[in-house]
């Protein structure tokens, strides 16, 4: 299987501590989506939210059961150090993504007897935003499509990734004509099978109320997100709360704001949500300022 990535040149690639573009056809990660991965942001050859990412990693391999040896966790610090100097991004900012599979092996479904785990580090440029996200927010429909339930697979960062995919298609068709990044539609607002809200495609939700932060519950299904997390234990900092619930879209005018949020892009302001406007909180740039000093964002706060 190679890299179809549309970088030029190719992105650093570390496949089993090798330099390389392909995996094993037959590899569980690619048969079946067995496996688990994290994209994290690299600054200055300092991967940003380790810990975070390594705690839900480890909760991931441990539900699918996945080996982890005393050395996996330093062979991918390592593996990370290397793809960021091969790609001669040691003193910027830029992005390594960790996929770990449980290998080849097995006929059909059937797991193998010994485990050999694929362990693959990648490293892109970072993606650029426009400043004007962070200090005006951006604009988010809500999904048609809904995430699929499995409490037991809920939190983690596994491969099957196909709701966030399909649901990204409708961000597509929704984007409106525009002559510039205005009325972009950013994100999409994914829900359960219940119709309550969990997630971003790729983000966190996160909304305001007085002092306190809320956040979807994620007991169903939705990715635990690391930058979340850190936005939560930090919270008390910041003389706030905070909470999970479930909660209705139609219930959202009552907050005082919504953020969304992910460890890339750090946290944005939501501005609109399926046309309707919505307020924005001043909560939202004393988080950027917390991440603009803990974890070298570049927010014009």
């Amino acid at each position: 299987m190679h890299s179809t990535a549309n970088q030029t040149p190719l992105s650093p690639i570390l496949v089993n501590g090798v330099l390389s573009h392909s995996v094993d056809v037959f590899d569980r990660g690619f048969m079946y989506g067995d496996g688990l991965f994290e994209t994290i942001r690299v600054v200055n050859g300092e991967p940003l939210l380790w810990r975070y990412h390594l705690k839900r990693l480890q909760l991931g391999c441990e539900k699918l059961g996945l080996p982890i040896d005393s050395q996996l966790f330093e062979r991918l610090r390592s593996g990370l150090e290397s793809v960021v100097k091969e790609a001669g991004r040691s003193t910027e900012i830029c992005i390594v993504k960790i996929v770990i599979s449980r290998g080849v092996g097995g006929r059909g479904y059937q797991l193998p007897e010994k485990v050999n785990l694929t362990e693959v580090v990648i490293c892109y440029p970072a993606p650029e935003f426009p400043q004007s996200f962070g200090l005006d927010g951006v604009s988010l429909v809500t999904c048609r499509h809904r995430l699929s339930e499995n409490p037991y697979l809920a939190g983690i960062k596994h491969l099957n990734r196909l709701d966030q995919v399909l649901a990204s298609r409708e961000l597509l068709s929704s984007a409106r004509v525009s002559s510039g990044t205005e009325n972009l539609v950013f994100e999409g607002l994914m829900l359960d099978q219940s119709g309550y809200m969990v997630e971003g495609t790729k983000s966190n939700i996160l909304l305001f109320e007085k002092d306190t932060i809320i956040s979807p519950c994620l007991n169903k299904c939705g990715v635990d997100g690391v930058a979340k997390n850190y936005i939560f234990d930090c919270a008390k900092s910041l003389g706030l709360n905070t909470r999970t619930d479930k909660i209705l879209p139609s219930a959202i005018f009552k907050y005082s704001g919504m953020a969304i949020t992910n460890s890339v892009m750090g946290i944005y302001p939501v501005k609109e949500l399926d046309g309707v406007k919505l307020p924005i909180n001043p909560v939202v740039y004393h988080i950027q300022q917390l991440l603009n000093e803990k974890l070298m964002y570049e927010y014009k706060v």
